[in-house]
């Protein structure tokens, strides 16, 4: 309302028309380096009830899955994800997710997709004011909360960060080592009773349980990780058929 009521006044005598709420659009997706992205003019404008500077981040982070979002039960326990590289020891797939939103994490068929995080110096300072407005306000939902915590869940080590960042999902500046202490003091056990991601981490678990494909990815690392060592494991294949051949050959004579 404060800032309303100044820029009303400097607009008295000046050309200028865009509103408010684009100019300080404008300047989150300026100071803040793609953690806002670019959404249509009518979207924005159709945001109501905007607090602060950091009410209007939050609800623009959230803007892409306000529709689509299911409501779960809430709840004060749930099961966490494992770690990045035992995903992928399980099969799973990282992608590069393509939603406006770095909260739209979806797992489909073994994949699962995180929209890109880029981190520089002001990550730290954005995402513990969202995490502490979330924590203070009475009627807001803890939608930053889950998707700090599901990072959490995943980034345990520097390896779990350099996983993420191979597969453009995460674009640091830092070494990976500083990046995932990051992510593991960020969190810091602040209570979520309502956490977003409870489905997609009971789909993930699930698959992990299953053991083929468990199976495949150990197969695929450790015995066709390289051209030469499928040609190899191909003719062997061949030379053992061959072999069988023979010997039912030499059998039936």
């Amino acid at each position: 309302m404060v800032l309303e009521i100044l820029f009303n006044l400097t607009i008295l005598d000046s050309n200028r028309d865009d509103p408010l709420i684009l100019l300080a659009t404008g300047f989150l997706n300026d100071s803040f380096l793609s953690y806002v992205t670019c959404h249509p003019v009518q979207s924005i404008m159709n945001i109501k009830g905007i607090k602060h500077l950091v009410d209007l981040l939050r609800k623009l982070s959230t803007l892409s899955t306000e529709e689509n979002e299911e409501k779960e039960e809430r709840i004060s326990r749930w099961q966490s994800l494992p770690s990045a590289t035992s995903l992928v020891e399980a099969g799973i797939i990282f992608k590069r997710g393509a939603s406006r939103s770095i909260l739209d994490v979806k797992f489909i068929d073994g994949v699962l997709e995180i929209p890109p995080l880029p981190i520089h110096k002001t990550t730290e300072t954005i995402f513990r004011n969202l995490i502490n407005y979330e924590q203070c306000h009475p009627k807001c939902e803890a939608r930053v909360t889950s998707y700090v915590v599901l990072l959490d869940s995943l980034i345990d080590t520097a390896n779990d960060m350099n996983i993420l960042y191979e597969n453009h999902i995460i674009n640091h500046k830092l070494n990976p080592q500083d990046s995932s202490q990051f992510f593991n003091k960020l969190y810091n056990g602040t209570y979520v009773n309502h956490y977003y991601y409870k489905n997609l981490s009971q789909q993930v678990n699930d698959f992990c349980r299953c053991r083929f494909p468990r199976w495949s990815a150990v197969l695929v690392r450790n015995y066709f990780n390289t051209p030469w060592s499928v040609l190899s494991a191909l003719a062997t294949t061949i030379l053992l058929i061959m072999t069988f051949l023979q010997t039912m050959y030499d059998i039936k004579k």
